[in-house]
């Protein structure tokens, strides 16, 4: 446990949150942050009301998970996951271990024009790897543009 991890946990346990909280917000686990605050009476608490209130924050969503700071709620739109851009970026930083890469967006396809293998993100129903494939198979059918005009030699 670093002096950084000690300092979030006073702060935390200031705030009301119990050791589970705090433990998933540090990185440490439930019992060392139980065992800490035994050791700093002043960290001691009436648990059940902090349970009952850390429960009721991690249910509803209402605290930033990077720093469990407490969000604002808005009447409409979709509903604030961070306080702010830089706890989000810290966040997915130190937990992109923990996101399952074999199951990102991407697709891997064949161009109907070309032949071509292409990466899709998002949309596995495309048929062509680029605009101009699109244009070539849609408006010249297979033909390439080297016909003279009516008006020329």
């Amino acid at each position: 446990m670093d002096e950084s991890q000690r300092k979030q946990i006073w702060k935390m346990r200031a705030e009301g949150l119990g050791y589970g909280l705090i433990g998933r917000a540090t990185g440490l686990s439930r019992d060392s942050v139980k065992k800490y605050c035994k050791r700093n009476p002043a960290l001691l608490g009436p648990g059940a009301a902090i349970k009952q209130m850390a429960k009721a924050d991690q249910n509803d969503g209402l605290r930033c998970p990077q720093c469990y700071q407490v969000l604002k709620i808005h009447k409409t739109g979709r509903p604030k996951k961070f306080c702010s851009d830089k706890c989000r970026k810290v966040w997915w930083i130190t937990h992109c271990d923990e996101h399952d890469k074999s199951k990102t967006a991407y697709e891997d396809l064949t161009c109907q024009q070309c032949g071509r293998s292409f990466l899709s993100y998002a949309n596995p129903s495309r048929k062509f790897c680029s605009h101009s494939c699109y244009i070539q198979s849609r408006f010249y059918k297979g033909e390439t543009n080297d016909k003279p005009t009516k008006n020329g030699n």
